[in-house]
């Protein structure tokens, strides 16, 4: 998840490119259709700087036919994302290749629509965040959607890079409630997930606006790994997602229209 300069949650360095060195913070991805033009939903923008695809109308599909992403992996509750544009289905030429993180916040198996009820710090979150829950993955004061922040970009241009990016979650206590503990909180959380996926975006070049494969991972804590002084820990669903379903799509479109972001305008 994107650190916050401010947040009480673990961080890395090489995270996010916004990242402050005396943050003791940490940050904080449902396939569609795939097909010559599934993702492909920025080929044209509408004035209110969302996709063209209905969101109601995006399907969810089959996974991608091949695995660009995995030499991406999980230790404690570190993540690694790799992207390698040669082994993805749909890259054809782009000069930015970043990755759009996506996060859901779920305590005791219910999901919190408002972040900023969990922690002040995280109050600008709540106007990007759907009523499903999903938002951008993004620190205060970013107005692109990319987590990386010109950190770890890939391309595929004549020669080609690939994409990386990591994230450490260690959220603290910033539960509702608190962590439950069976002497002193019993009205505590129990488990507190952070849902992710996370999709390689071509955000310069031929493909601009065209989403590439991406990684689906989640971070959970325990009230016993809170008692234990414990991180936590990240775990990868799905190495191998086609596109964002339309849920995802649907924050991507809130957080542009918040930021008045229009991609490769």
């Amino acid at each position: 998840m994107a650190d916050d300069d401010s947040t009480d949650i673990a961080d890395d360095d090489s995270t996010n490119a916004a990242d402050d060195d005396s943050t003791d913070s940490a940050d904080e991805s449902i396939n569609t259709a795939d097909n010559d033009s599934a993702g492909d939903v920025f080929d044209s923008l509408d004035s209110d700087f969302s996709s063209d695809a209905d969101a109601d109308s995006v399907v969810q599909g089959c996974p991608a036919a091949k695995d660009p992403s995995k030499d991406s992996k999980t230790t404690g509750n570190r993540i690694d994302i790799v992207f390698d544009p040669d082994k993805s289905d749909k890259v054809t030429k782009c000069e930015k290749i970043v990755h759009v993180q996506f996060i859901q916040y779920v305590a005791d198996g219910v999901v919190i629509k408002k972040p900023g009820d969990l922690w002040s710090g995280w109050k600008f979150r709540d106007d990007i965040t759907t009523d499903a829950g999903w938002s951008i993955d993004c620190l205060a004061g970013e107005t692109t959607p990319d987590y990386q922040q010109g950190t770890g970009n890939g391309n595929k241009n004549g020669g080609s890079g690939k994409a990386t990016m990591n994230d450490t979650p260690n959220i603290r206590n910033f539960v509702p409630n608190g962590f439950y503990d069976p002497d002193s909180n019993k009205t505590g959380t129990k488990v507190f997930t952070l849902n992710f996926e996370t999709y390689a975006w071509c955000m310069k070049g031929t493909d601009c606006g065209h989403w590439y494969e991406g990684v689906g991972w989640k971070y959970t804590k325990t009230w016993q790994d809170q008692k234990n002084s414990g991180s936590g820990s990240s775990t990868i669903t799905d190495s191998n997602l086609a596109s964002p379903g339309a849920d995802k799509i649907a924050a991507f479109d809130k957080f542009n229209t918040v930021h008045s972001y229009k991609p490769c305008s």
